[in-house]
């Protein structure tokens, strides 16, 4: 019996390792993986039809195996790489600019091993004279701008001439070998204009290329206000808007006052407390009460500008506890809107939670000590987009689809702060030490023009 087991148990191993030799048999004369994709709409033995400028062919190598590349017919073409192994490979064929008077052909041939397994045409034309020109159209504010045109040619001189009549308000500022800045300043003709430049090459005149210019008259700050706080002498605030929202003043402490700006021609509120970032307090800051069944929350939700004007006493790069994060104005506690002087960055950055989440664009701006900021924030619902400008420039923006989410409370009790942001228990925190010289909330997202300017009819 035991003979027995023995042989059966030695025929079921031989059986195994037959089948286990059969699989490696089938693996080890599998073929290969090989396949080259070429430029879009390149085929195996098609031609690729190039201009005659400069640039670089580009084709993908997929291999389970050693490979190889050459290129023939044109001994100024050149690959980056000529071998390759198993995996996915990227192969770049440097074309340069076709001078020689007469069209380039090649040949880029793949193998595996010594099989030719792919292989394309190339054909390049001669290179014409050419000057192109980018953009060619150019719309500049209305406050005025510089704008820079790149030149593309293979001649050695370009030129440009002012075709409109009468124009004497577009000014070079600036050139180099490829390009030209051109300066405008603000349109003070109360209407657009507009004016037309050509670019040429001395001596070729079939070589030119039209560059258009135009000026919007500069745009005027909107007029939609639903909150635009004045400070009084007394200490006082009120909203000048059409709301006529309540701006409570209850909550100030020894630490606040009011100042006149000089140079901004305004009061401004100031928060004098230099321990920064203060939580759970019960003074120190202006109160704006609101309740999210109102007309003012409804044109929040709605889409909605934000705007303020503040400096800082302190450094956020230098000061103690300077990189904590500080609300000069804000409404935001797990929801809400607002601005703030980012934790750990101290770059000022504009808050909206929409969408079920924070929608937070931040600028590249640190706020020096004693200098004034003018700030816009704007929730576009239409095309789901926040921004934030930073005297009268775009600095950021942000994809925001979904719907707005007001602050949350423990105490049926929201308001927007101004010295300092709501808690959910009725309370101030993350508290300002500087000034607010302008608080506002608009009706609607401004535009780049709008916003340019709020900025230039406060700060300028």
């Amino acid at each position: 019996m035991k003979r027995y087991f023995n042989f059966i148990f030695a025929v079921i191993v031989a059986m195994t390792l037959q089948s286990c030799k059969d699989e490696t048999s089938e693996w080890l004369d599998r073929t290969p993986i090989f396949r080259v994709l070429g430029p879009a709409g390149a085929e195996d033995n098609g031609t690729i039809s190039l201009d005659g400028r400069s640039q670089s062919v580009d084709f993908t190598v997929l291999s389970s195996e050693a490979w190889s590349v050459e290129t023939t017919g044109c001994d100024v073409y050149r690959l980056d790489t000529e071998v390759g192994g198993s995996g996915k490979t990227a192969v770049s064929l440097d074309v340069p600019e076709n001078e020689s008077g007469a069209v380039r052909h090649a040949t880029v041939s793949f193998y595996m091993g010594d099989e030719l397994k792919n292989e394309f045409q190339i054909e390049q034309a001669i290179q014409e004279p050419y000057l192109e020109i980018s953009p060619d159209n150019a719309s500049v504010l209305g406050w005025g701008d510089e704008f820079t045109v790149e030149i593309s040619t293979n001649q050695d001189e370009w030129e440009y001439s002012i075709e409109t009549e009468n124009v004497n308000w577009i000014t070079e500022s600036g050139r180099t070998a490829t390009s030209v800045t051109f300066s405008v300043p603000a349109n003070d003709t109360g209407a657009e204009r507009s004016a037309e430049l050509l670019f040429s090459v001395p001596g070729k005149p079939e070589l030119f290329a039209y560059l258009n210019i135009s000026q919007s008259a500069p745009a005027a700050p909107p007029a939609d206000l639903i909150l635009d706080v004045i400070f009084n002498d007394n200490g006082s605030a009120s909203d000048a808007s059409s709301m006529g929202m309540t701006v409570d003043a209850s909550r100030l402490d020894a630490d606040c006052s009011v100042k006149y700006v000089e140079q901004l021609g305004r009061n401004a509120a100031v928060f004098n407390n230099g321990t920064i970032a203060r939580s759970s307090l019960a003074s120190g800051y202006y109160t704006i009460p609101y309740t999210t069944d109102s007309e003012f929350a409804e044109k929040i939700a709605d889409g909605c500008s934000y705007e303020l004007v503040f400096c800082t006493y302190y450094d956020p790069l230098t000061y103690t506890d300077g990189l904590k994060q500080v609300k000069p104005f804000a409404s935001s506690q797990a929801g809400g809107i607002g601005v703030c002087l980012k934790a750990n960055e101290g770059v000022i950055q504009f808050e909206t939670h929409v969408g079920g989440g924070w929608k937070s664009p931040a600028s590249t701006v640190v706020p020096e000590a004693n200098r004034y900021y003018h700030v816009i924030g704007t929730f576009n619902k239409e095309t789901e987009i926040v921004s934030i400008y930073v005297n009268g420039k775009l600095e950021n923006s942000l994809n925001a689809s979904g719907d707005f989410k007001f602050q949350e409370t423990n105490t049926d009790a929201r308001w927007f702060g101004i010295g300092a942001d709501p808690n959910a228990n009725d309370q101030g925190e993350a508290s300002f030490y500087g000034e607010v010289v302008v608080a506002r909330l608009y009706d609607a997202p401004m535009s780049d023009a709008e916003a340019m300017a709020c900025y230039k009819a406060l700060m300028e």
